[in-house]
């Protein structure tokens, strides 16, 4: 047989065929057989992971459901107290295995990150373990941890030490009444009738009141001058409460800022800042938060500030759809009051306030003015000539309590949750 025939000779190739084909066999059946045994292993890895994270999930909403409740039904059983205890007591402390089913538990920490300047948030770190976190206990086990920042509202009816709290100075003038002892009850204490960082002076027929002695306009006891800033941390809108309001406006339809001129999406004129509330263009009850030409916080620090980017709002006439406003009322910049109205809540202005009231009418909640910029300039007093025509303030714990579409409870600080790895 030539060279040439040998190679083209195909007699024997089956079997090395068949070989390989056995040995690409053989390893596909191995790999099979330890994927049977791995994926089960795997998938149990896996189910106890997400476990683990369902757990941990169950715990951070336990501890937002003890601090909603430390602030809605004070006293209720497994809540915490607001402001939180120190130090936070079990089981929101870390060391309290919380049992949650019979597939595992959870272990919550509760804390105050930053008591002066975010008096209203609150930390939570849960870690969830699947099946126990027992030492004791030979079985596999898993766990995940999360943390977040909750926060909520200021509770105004409860930390308000005063009717009207001006962060500068004040004067009182005209028929003007300033009172913190109107509305007392057993669940609403007397507040001062005044508490102002600055001055505050009085004119005219003018009175404060914040004691039951009968005699108005005593320092110390109606009212408090050159008080710490620290008095007005817990009744501040920090960013995150001004993120929220602003969202809960617009949902309201009364927000007024870039892209909603009119209180409504994409209105026209364009937003400049200026609104005026008045028979020709009135507001709804709610939330009515009124922000800068930017749509941005004004910044604490004056060097910072722009203000010709500060709102202004003109309030007279007859500003309101439903007679008299029931809500809370936010100006991200300064507010003006004028005529006879009844305003039932809130009235917080970022800077100054103006209160030049007629008639009967009154703000029966809290008036509040931050005086970012202008720390001179609030004013309340009285354009009537009769005794009973005032400006009135009248501190109301009922009337301060949020409008029904913002919980008092605490909410996730969006972009805050995050998973830790150990």
């Amino acid at each position: 047989m030539t060279t040439r025939q040998i190679l083209r000779d195909e007699r024997g190739v089956a079997l090395p065929m068949a070989m390989i084909v056995l040995v690409l066999l053989t390893t596909l059946m191995v790999a099979f057989a330890l994927l049977a045994r791995t994926e089960p292993v795997i998938a149990h890895n896996q189910q106890r992971t997400s476990q683990a994270l369902a757990h941990a999930e169950a715990g951070f909403e336990r501890a937002v459901w003890a601090l909603s409740q430390g602030v809605i039904a004070p006293g209720t059983a497994g809540s915490i107290a607001d402001p939180l205890p120190v130090p936070t007591p079990a089981p929101y402390d870390g060391t309290a295995f919380i049992a949650n089913g019979i597939t595992g538990g959870y272990l919550v920490t509760v804390t105050a990150p930053d008591v002066v300047n975010f008096p209203n948030q609150r930390r939570i770190t849960s870690t969830g373990w699947t099946p126990t976190n027992a030492v004791a206990d030979t079985r596999t086990k898993s766990h995940r941890q999360i943390q977040a920042i909750v926060e909520r509202l200021p509770a105004f009816d409860k930390d308000s030490p005063c009717a009207l709290c001006v962060k500068g100075d004040v004067s009182v003038g005209g028929n003007a009444l300033v009172d913190g002892t109107a509305y007392v009850s057993p669940s609403c204490p007397a507040r001062k009738g005044a508490v102002v960082a600055g001055g505050l002076s009085t004119s005219g027929s003018a009175e404060i009141r914040g004691d039951a002695n009968g005699t108005p306009n005593e320092d110390g006891s109606d009212y408090v001058q050159n008080a710490s800033t620290d008095a007005f941390n817990k009744i501040t809108f920090d960013a995150g409460n001004m993120k929220m309001l602003r969202e809960l406006a617009k949902k309201n339809g009364t927000y007024f800022g870039p892209g909603y001129p009119n209180g409504t999406p994409a209105g026209s004129p364009a937003y400049t800042g200026s609104v005026t509330f008045n028979s020709s263009n009135k507001v709804a009850n709610g939330i009515v938060f009124v922000d800068t030409v930017s749509g941005n916080d004004i910044p604490t620090d004056i060097t910072q500030q722009n203000a010709a980017d500060f709102a202004t709002v003109d309030i007279h006439g007859n500003p309101f759809v439903s007679g008299d406003f029931t809500g809370w009322l936010i100006v991200n910049g300064s507010l003006a009051i004028s005529g006879n109205m009844q305003m039932n809540g809130l009235v917080y202005s970022v800077n100054d306030l103006t209160y030049n009231g007629t008639g009967t009418g009154a703000i029966i909640g809290l008036a509040v003015s931050m005086n970012v910029r202008d720390v001179t300039a609030t004013s309340i007093s009285s354009y009537d000539s009769t005794t009973t025509g005032n400006s009135r303030i009248k501190f109301n714990c009922d009337n301060l309590r949020p409008p029904p579409n913002a919980g008092i409870g605490y909410a996730l600080v969006p972009g805050t949750y995050r998973e830790l790895s150990d």
